[in-house]
């Protein structure tokens, strides 16, 4: 068990730095003695770092208030400006309602509570900075991996956040950014990258239960040892298959309960008058190039009516070229391990912004924006779990995620 977050070294201020409308001392005395991070937890301090608090004005200069308040940094994911009260110590959110960034006469000044001082926020931002950090150690909570295991780490990480700062977390309205930002950072206890003889990740069983319940008919197939045909050598597919399973009639991953088939057996037409080297041709003559898959196992479908192929001895997953000139890129996943655990990302930050969907988030904040969030991560976490996946504009992933009809990832 990990003994939890420490504190992070912070970039520290002169005195002679700090403005006269920061009155506050105990604010004050941690922005000489400690400071903060230029970058954590999906906020952005490096203007502090460099220059010191800058007097919140418009974009035209015009002070706001009475100079008291004072811009530590902006959030990286919409531009939102993180604001210290310079006489209480209380840290917000603020932006403007109604109107632009601007502030043009008649806009309403908003904003959401994110600390209760500046060493609260510090505490906060340490806790879910560790999060993902500690997840890269491999003897972290004894190796396991899964959503059992994210959950134990949520858990603890929210009750230190709730012990960093009580007053935030004792008000009625739900703290502004540090929910979606757990759960972004949870998201790296998924899985961990397995050995090199290995499946690309290793998780436990329970990382499939949870993606049937997310995004499909909540049934798993755990397919029984002579169910797998010889042509599957592949050890690692064969283990996952049998011990973790595949989950029933997903939407993105389609999988089925009829018996696992060559590409050639299960799609005659396509791949009809391709076993001779040079055949590569569909049913109705077409060249197709992706011959070598005839013999590859179907192992479920995947957006756009395109069958999954299964190399049984690598492991590797391919799409067919049913479209023609090229695309989608044959290369789907490394292996089923890293198409689970990107697939099982996406819908857990597709499940939170469903969650904030039909007008919650704007009846909850001012200011905090969970769809800028999580928008504004999913395509790189996604990515950083099989970046061969989104090489190129071809590969069928970064379609899905560059679709302009659809929005993105997490509109789908």
């Amino acid at each position: 068990m990990d003994t939890g977050p420490t504190a992070r070294n912070g970039c520290r201020l002169a005195a002679e730095a700090l403005p006269d409308g920061l009155t506050h001392g105990p604010s004050r005395e941690f922005l000489v003695e400690r400071g903060l991070p230029e970058v954590a937890a999906d906020l952005d301090f490096t203007a502090l770092c460099g220059a010191g608090p800058a007097p919140f004005t418009t974009h035209g200069g015009q002070l706001i208030g009475d100079g008291r308040l004072l811009v530590l940094g902006t959030t990286d994911y919409c531009g939102s400006r993180v604001v210290l009260d310079g006489a209480t110590g209380a840290v917000v959110l603020a932006g403007w309602a109604g109107a632009t960034s601007r502030g043009p006469a008649g806009a309403e000044l908003v904003h959401d509570p994110l600390a209760s001082s500046l060493p609260a926020l510090a505490e906060l931002l340490d806790t879910c900075e560790w999060v993902s950090e500690s997840a890269l150690r491999a003897d972290a909570y004894d190796g396991r991996r899964g959503p059992g295991a994210l959950a134990e780490v949520i858990e603890a990480a929210a009750g230190r956040l709730r012990a960093a700062d009580p007053e935030l977390f004792g008000a009625e309205a739900a703290p502004a950014h540090w929910r979606t930002c757990l759960l972004v950072r949870s998201l790296a206890w998924g899985a961990r990258p397995g050995p090199a003889d290995g499946p690309a990740y290793l998780f436990d069983p329970d990382l499939v239960r949870d993606l049937a319940r997310l995004d499909g008919e909540g049934r798993v197939r755990h397919y029984r040892p002579e169910e797998l045909p010889d042509r599957l050598t592949h050890e690692p597919t064969r283990r996952l298959l049998t011990e973790s399973g595949l989950p029933l009639g997903g939407e993105l991953f389609s999988v089925g309960d009829e018996p696992l088939r060559t590409m050639a057996e299960a799609h005659p037409d396509t791949f009809a008058g391709t076993g001779e080297p040079g055949a590569d041709h569909d049913g109705s003559g077409t060249a197709t190039g992706r011959s070598h898959q005839r013999d590859f196992l179907a192992i479920g479908w995947w957006p756009h009516d395109l069958a999954v192929a299964l190399d049984g001895a690598t492991g590797r997953l391919e799409l067919p070229d049913w479209y023609g000139e090229g695309e989608p890129a044959a290369y789907l996943n490394r292996d089923l391990s890293a198409l689970l655990y990107a697939w099982w990302i996406y819908e857990r930050l597709r499940d939170e912004w469903h969650h904030w969907d039909h007008g919650a988030a704007a009846d909850t904040w001012r200011v905090f924006d969970p769809f800028a969030l999580l928008s504004s991560r999913v395509d790189a976490m996604v990515e950083a779990v099989d970046p061969e996946a989104f090489r190129t504009s071809a590969h069928s992933w970064r379609m899905l995620a560059e679709d302009p009809y659809t929005g993105g990832l997490l509109s789908h």
